[in-house]
């Protein structure tokens, strides 16, 4: 890393001195991951966030749908008029952002606007509680997403109008790993390598992936909170610098179904709330997984299926879970094995476990708190550390559940989940569930696919 990105008050205040800052982009994640909020001037900066109590902003944003439709929900309807909220910068994210040099850009927190408390339904909040449920148990969590996505040589603009269909990829072949097409791709990716840094996210490696114009990049591990903000910062980044090159990107799970999906591998480590943290997850005693540590991942598999609606949040994320295809839908617990849903990795203080359920479309906030609810409740039960699979998940269905594979099964499995509706709160949980039904009947009930035209427009 050239620095770290990250500014304090005293380096924003010089930076604006001398002229490079003159813009502040106030950002909260919204609940499709994305980043919405405003673009403010250094003075209304000041003046609203640093001396006042934030920005206003109209609840919907946490209301609505893909299209920014809003949605009947609690939070934000007619009756309240939509009501204004407040976006509170956190101050610790306060970052310079490479592409655009004069701007600096915050994450913010959602607040209500008449009292000094967090938007209940807001993502973020929804993690910070459950961080704040495991500090109760003397434990914290240390998290990486593994982030896939597909790169098309189709301007943005034009591949709008060609409704996304026949882009030209920047692959012609199966590239996996492939130093040739890494070398052909580096114009653009040395950019994500060497500006997110300087956006405040340390990246690891890069590689091409499977897919054709498909590329995988690895992110440094932190804190659950930091992490999942560094997770949406880097999709923002990724798409401002693609369509900076006239490239389109996309981290849909599954673009088409003859080709492999995108992932979001999510390592997790637990950790002591210790001065000084300690790993948890290994064994002091012959390694391996400790008995807490082997409680939490038992939670984890235990409520899966419960939970997938947190990993795969669209329609199209039910289409990445193919057979074959790495996606994690064989739920078992494999060492170094990809093809079971929780792989373990590493050894000693690196030891930690991989969830390969989720698709490069995931919320990080929603399946990070997950996750967290998920283990937590292994861990205050005291499940039995889970058996290790040896062999190919995949060719035992008939022995090992699997994910749902459609939204209709995922819904019906997740409403049914007293363990998350207890861990979220019964106004996050319902309105979760809500969202989720309004997606789920848009394309019920809205969509005419290019499948059903094939199948049926000549032959009913």
């Amino acid at each position: 890393m050239t620095h770290s990105g990250i500014l304090s008050l005293d380096e924003f205040d010089a930076h604006v001195a001398d002229g490079t800052i003159d813009t502040v982009i106030c950002a909260a994640p919204d609940p499709y991951g994305r980043t919405v909020g405003k673009r403010l001037t250094v003075n209304a900066f000041r003046s609203l966030c640093l001396n006042g109590g934030g920005v206003n902003a109209s609840s919907f944003v946490f209301a609505v749908d893909l299209e920014m439709n809003p949605l009947d929900l609690p939070v934000s309807n007619a009756s309240n008029g939509w009501a204004d909220i407040r976006l509170v910068p956190d101050l610790a994210t306060l970052r310079r952002v490479p592409w655009e040099p004069n701007c600096a850009m915050v994450i913010c927190d959602a607040y209500e606007a008449d009292r000094d408390e967090l938007l209940s339904v807001a993502p973020r909040t929804i993690l910070k509680k459950q961080i704040a449920r495991a500090a109760e148990e003397g434990l914290a969590f240390q998290f990486a997403s593994e982030l896939e996505f597909f790169l098309s040589q189709t301007p943005p603009r034009k591949a709008w109008e060609l409704g996304y269909q026949d882009l030209a990829m920047t692959s012609d072949y199966r590239s996996d790993y492939q130093l040739i097409q890494s070398a052909r791709d580096d114009w653009f990716i040395r950019q994500i390598r060497n500006m997110m840094p300087e956006f405040g996210i340390p990246i690891e490696s890069s590689k091409p992936e499977w897919g054709l114009g498909q590329q995988e990049i690895t992110l440094d591990y932190c804190g659950a909170l930091e992490m999942a903000d560094r997770h949406v910062l880097f999709k923002y980044g990724v798409k401002q610098l693609a369509n900076q090159s006239d490239l389109t990107v996309t981290f849909m799970a599954k673009p088409a179904i003859d080709e492999v999906g995108s992932s979001c591998h999510l390592h997790v480590s637990m950790w002591s709330t210790d001065p000084t943290p300690a790993p948890l997850c290994w064994a002091k005693e012959g390694g391996g997984m400790s008995e807490k540590f082997g409680s939490f991942v038992a939670g984890q598999i235990e409520h899966a299926a419960d939970v997938v609606l947190m990993f795969a949040p669209t329609i199209n994320s039910y289409k990445r879970f193919q057979p074959d295809q790495f996606a994690g839908s064989a739920i078992a617990l494999g060492a170094d094995n990809r093809s079971c849903a929780f792989r373990l990795v590493g050894e000693g203080a690196s030891f930690r476990v991989e969830n390969r359920i989720p698709g490069a479309d995931v919320n990080p906030y929603y399946a990070y708190a997950a996750t967290i609810a998920a283990g937590l409740d292994g861990v205050q039960r005291d499940l039995p550390t889970p058996e290790v699979f040896s062999g190919n998940a995949w060719d035992d269905a008939h022995q090992i559940e699997t994910v749902p594979t459609s939204m209709h099964a995922a819904l019906h499995r997740f409403a049914e989940c007293k363990m998350l509706r207890a861990a979220f709160g019964d106004e996050e949980f319902e309105h979760l569930l809500f969202s989720s039904q309004n997606e789920l009947l848009a394309f019920d009930s809205g969509a005419v696919t290019d499948w059903e035209k094939k199948r049926y427009y000549e032959r009913v």
